[in-house]
């Protein structure tokens, strides 16, 4: 590969086809957001779906690659099957398939403030969720919008959010993509601060499938398109 410095000179460099990519939280971000838009989200879903995913990713996770992983087991379901229906205490799916983690995030952002979330008592139940981990972005906006902590029970396992936006806590069973059961409350959290986290670099298998999807919102050329390119007016002044 080749690549030009600022001065001008070509630099050969040699890249590993496996070697993953190191982006920007601003590029994982549009990149997912047209990734979802691909897979059929709206377009208020789908801006969420980027944010989580730049999120987690800025936080040292996986967000792209969890991203990609449920936008492929969601495909060619309605999004309407997936989506929670809210109910006091209980938010399930429609059908027997896991609930969409950017829909059940989103859904929590705008009902937190409600009391049929419940999230100060015996806390939220959901159904199961894919890839849960999608999930926490929306917690930690939560907390900091209400000033208090949050804990999501998965498999047996606590991870917390603190009011600051810290995670606390181990992340695996969010992270092993399996569906899971959520359990959501306001609890005092241990403040001890966490280690930092660095962005991780996004794997080129990520980057492609969420390309695939992403292709999607791209419209073929034909006769039509092509005839009525470029501009009606002349550049002759």
């Amino acid at each position: 590969m080749e690549k030009h410095n600022p001065v001008g000179e070509v630099v050969t460099t040699s890249v590993s086809r496996t070697d993953p990519v190191q982006m920007s939280k601003n590029e994982v971000s549009a990149l997912c957001f047209k990734a979802a838009r691909g897979a059929g989200m709206s377009w208020g879903l789908a801006e969420e779906a980027g944010f989580a995913a730049a999120w987690l990713h800025a936080q040292g996770f996986d967000g792209p690659g969890n991203l990609a992983s449920h936008l492929n087991f969601a495909t060619g379901m309605a999004w309407r099957d997936i989506c929670p229906q809210v109910r006091p205490g209980q938010w399930s799916a429609s059908s027997s398939v896991p609930l969409c983690p950017v829909a059940v995030g989103a859904t929590l952002a705008d009902h937190a403030g409600l009391p049929e979330t419940r999230l100060a008592e015996a806390g939220l139940m959901t159904g199961p969720v894919s890839h849960p981990l999608l999930v926490l972005p929306f917690l930690a906006a939560v907390a900091q919008a209400i000033g208090k902590d949050l804990s999501v029970t998965c498999l047996g396992q606590k991870t917390g959010v603190t009011a600051d936006g810290r995670v606390l806590g181990e992340v695996v069973a969010l992270s092993a993509g399996e569906a899971c059961e959520l359990n959501i409350r306001i609890e005092t959290l241990e403040v001890d601060r966490p280690a930092p986290r660095e962005a991780l670099p996004v794997d080129l298998d990520t980057i492609e499938q969420l390309n695939i999807f992403a292709l999607r919102t791209t419209v073929p050329p034909s006769e039509r398109s092509r005839a009525g390119a470029g501009s009606l007016a002349s550049d002759n002044d």
